[in-house]
Formats: structure tokens, C-alpha cells, sequence
């Protein structure tokens, strides 16, 4: 009984609690005058209350979708997300802001975002897959391409260097693991596609000629040994 009566007065304290939340949007909504109602919907933002401001920020605009502050809250909602560690949210409601907004002052820097939203789920070991770095690479590239005069370029070709380098090393630790199997055929192919799609790493690139080029010997051998058995 006395469990039974604790969680009764639980769920009244919660009914009570969502009853003033609602009281409080329905306060902060004025049909009539979208301006103070985003200012009233951005204030959780302002004070860094993130999970808050998703949904005052989002209420406002489902109330207000033509508004001129329609544009800022979406913006204030990735942000948010991207803010409180939900990195996937972020990078879905950056790219819808610039699908929706391409001539927006802030869509350079939502379409910088997105790419780093990708970054931040993206693993700096390289011998785990590196899908995210791809999807930043992509992100970015499209950054530097259509917004050549944003403050965020040289931001984006810095970290491309480094997620193409990664990618790069990525390719390379497969190619050896192939090459330590004996599996010539793929080992082969893994360090011409490194060669081909990264000549500005010399390094690599010089290596994987020179591993591709042994891995082809050694395919050959196999073939002369194996024309030897069967004659």
C-alpha cells in the first residue's frame, strides 16, 4: 500500500508538472505576434537549457513555418542538437536548413556543420571503418565548391587534409592485412586504389606502387607453381 501510495503521488506531482509546461508554452505562444514569441521560444537557448529550447524552438516553428525568425529557429535547433551530443539530429536538421535556406547568411556555415556533425561520430582509429569521415570529406568538399568566400573554407580544407589522410591510412592498414593473408589478388587491388585515389600522400603512394607491384609477383609465382603441378 504504501508503494502504491508513493507512486500515486509521483504521478500527480508529473500530471501537475506537464500541466504547467503546457500552460507555459500556451504563455509563450502569441498568434499575434511571432517576434515576442521567438523571443520567448529562444530564451532556454540563450540560457543553454539545449533539450528545452529543441522543443520551445520547435513549437514556434510549427506556430509560425513563414515567419522571418523561422529560419533562425531552425537554425537554433541544430545547433542545439549538435550542442546536447546528438550528433545524427544535428547533422539532419543542418542539411535540411540548407536544402530549405541556400541563400541564407548563416547556410555556409550550417553546410560546415553538417560536415562536422559527421566528424564528431567518425573514429580516429584507423583500422575501424571510416563511413562518417567519408560522409564529412563529401560535406566539406561540397563547403569549399559552393561557398568559396566562407569564413569556414580554410577551416574545412584543413580538416580535409587530415580525414583524407585518414582514409588514406584506413585503405592502407586493409592492404596490408590482405598482403599478410596471402590474399595477393585484393592486396594488389587495395594499394592501386590507395595510389590512385591519394597521390598527394607521396608516401603512401610510392609504397603502394612498390606493394602492388610485389603482390603481383607473388600472384604470378603462384600461377607458374600451379602450371608446374597440373603439367
Amino acid at each position: 500500500m504504501l508503494i502504491q501510495k508513493k507512486l500515486l503521488n509521483l504521478l500527480q506531482i508529473l500530471a501537475i508538472f506537464c500541466l504547467f509546461q503546457v500552460a507555459c508554452t500556451e504563455k509563450d505562444i502569441d498568434p499575434t505576434d511571432p517576434s515576442a514569441s521567438f523571443a520567448r521560444a529562444r530564451e532556454p537557448y540563450d540560457d543553454e537549457m539545449y533539450e528545452i529550447a529543441v522543443q520551445r524552438l520547435g513549437e514556434f516553428k510549427s506556430r509560425f513555418p513563414y515567419s522571418k525568425h523561422a529560419p533562425d529557429a531552425e537554425l537554433m535547433i541544430a545547433d542545439a542538437h549538435f550542442k546536447l551530443g546528438q550528433f545524427a539530429e544535428a547533422a539532419a536538421a543542418y542539411e535540411q536548413f540548407v536544402k530549405l535556406h541556400p541563400r541564407h547568411v548563416q547556410t555556409d556555415f550550417a553546410q560546415f556543420r553538417v560536415g562536422e556533425s559527421y566528424w564528431a561520430e567518425a573514429p580516429e582509429e584507423i583500422n575501424r571503418e571510416q563511413e562518417y569521415t567519408l560522409k564529412a570529406i563529401v560535406e566539406w568538399e561540397k563547403l569549399v565548391t559552393l561557398f568559396p568566400q566562407s569564413q569556414n573554407k580554410a577551416k574545412a580544407e584543413e580538416f580535409l587534409k587530415i580525414g583524407k589522410r585518414r582514409v588514406a591510412d584506413h585503405y592502407e592498414f586493409i592492404a596490408r592485412f590482405y598482403c599478410k593473408q596471402e590474399i595477393y589478388h585484393a592486396c594488389a587491388y587495395r594499394y592501386l586504389q590507395l595510389a590512385e585515389q591519394f597521390p598527394q600522400f607521396k608516401d603512401l603512394s610510392k609504397k603502394a606502387y612498390e606493394e602492388a607491384s610485389r603482390a603481383f609477383q607473388e600472384l604470378s609465382k603462384t600461377k607458374s607453381e600451379d602450371e608446374k603441378s597440373d603439367a
